[in-house]
């Protein structure tokens, strides 16, 4: 039996800048984390002063993860002084995991990136990312990889935190050196369907992310990236590791199962960035996953369930014109059975 997986739709006060597609949709969750939010943002407009990320191409998106202080308030305030930014509110604490996966869900850039409050990665690391992502479906910013730099203030957050890791990589025999670092960024079609297999809400996410982009035969790459922690964080050293490898072995266990993914299988004389193209005229470009298998052509709708999939589903039809069309439903294991999958990428 299948347990839904929800994402709840958030409250969201919106400032966008033109219809223009954004490049990038960078998302900061947050939790009551009122006294962090700006500096997180000098931190990203100096990044734009350098030239490193281009706030008129970013959608900058805040999830206040159900705060009990100012967050909300504070974001809003902060995102008047940007051209395209969004708030957007769950009304309960529902973990970071789930933060990340409702900002997903609503990004609209060609490329989609998720950030720590107090932006403690530095931002500079966006440009390299995206750079990578030309080529890679998910790039993970490394603090373990040569050109990397790191400022500690907490030395047993730093014995914790390597030895989590190095927990994490067992559990998930994932063979990335640094699964744990707030900065990481995804080709659109990658983001929207990693997150909508997620299931785990809360600090191991990311992880279980990066286990479904292997399983899937996505391309992952690392970029050395400049880290410092700054006081204040909520991460509790050594309770909150043990909380994240007990929802490691429960995701894999498979005891939360997410829910499948409304699609298409088809045979199609066009690219799957030429598909893409044209069927996200009629759907949208950031809510329609193209991708190409060894048994053909796929299309997956990420994130539409009931009125919604049924909306998104009848413009899909008109523009499927393959006599081979078939609807159904992809589960994590239906995807893995078409692994490697190649995804269209529209990261410029």
């Amino acid at each position: 039996m299948c347990e839904n997986q929800t994402v709840h739709e958030p409250s969201r006060s919106s400032r966008r800048g033109g219809d223009r597609r954004p490049e990038l949709s960078l998302i900061i969750p947050a939790y009551n984390e009122q006294d962090r939010l700006t500096r997180g943002l000098e931190r990203l407009q100096g990044a734009a002063a350098d030239g490193a990320v281009d706030l008129e191409q970013t959608e900058v998106l805040w999830v206040d993860d159900g705060s009990s202080d100012a967050t909300s308030a504070v974001a809003a305030s902060l995102a008047r002084e940007l051209p395209r930014a969004s708030v957007l509110r769950l009304e309960e604490n529902l973990g970071k995991g789930a933060a990340v996966r409702a900002g997903v869900a609503a990004a609209m850039g060609r490329a989609v990136a998720f950030g720590d409050a107090d932006m403690s990665i530095d931002p500079r690391a966006l440009s390299p990312m995206l750079g990578v992502l030309r080529h890679a479906d998910v790039a993970i910013g490394s603090r373990a990889s040569a050109g990397r730099s790191i400022t500690y203030a907490s030395k047993l957050r730093t014995i914790g935190g390597r030895v989590f890791n190095r927990a994490v990589r067992v559990v998930s025999h994932l063979d990335v050196a640094d699964t744990q670092c707030g900065l990481k960024a995804f080709t659109a079609p990658a983001a929207k369907l990693l997150f909508a297999l997620g299931t785990i809400d809360r600090f191991a996410f990311d992880v279980e992310v990066l286990s479904r982009a292997r399983r899937l035969g996505l391309e992952v790459a690392e970029v050395p990236v400049r880290w410092e922690e700054v006081a204040g964080s909520s991460i509790r050293p050594l309770r909150d590791p043990l909380s994240m490898l007990g929802d490691l072995l429960a995701a894999r266990a498979q005891l939360k199962v997410p829910r499948p993914i409304s699609g298409y299988t088809l045979e199609t004389a066009s690219s799957i960035e030429e598909l893409s193209a044209q069927l996200g005229t009629l759907v949208g470009s950031s809510n329609v996953v193209v991708g190409a298998t060894s048994s053909g052509t796929i299309v997956l709708l990420p994130f539409a369930h009931g009125p919604l999939e049924a909306e998104r589903n009848a413009h899909l039809r008109a523009g499927l014109v393959s006599p081979s069309v078939r609807a159904r439903y992809f589960s994590p294991r239906d995807l893995a059975k078409l692994a490697p999958i190649r995804l269209a990428h529209e990261v410029r």
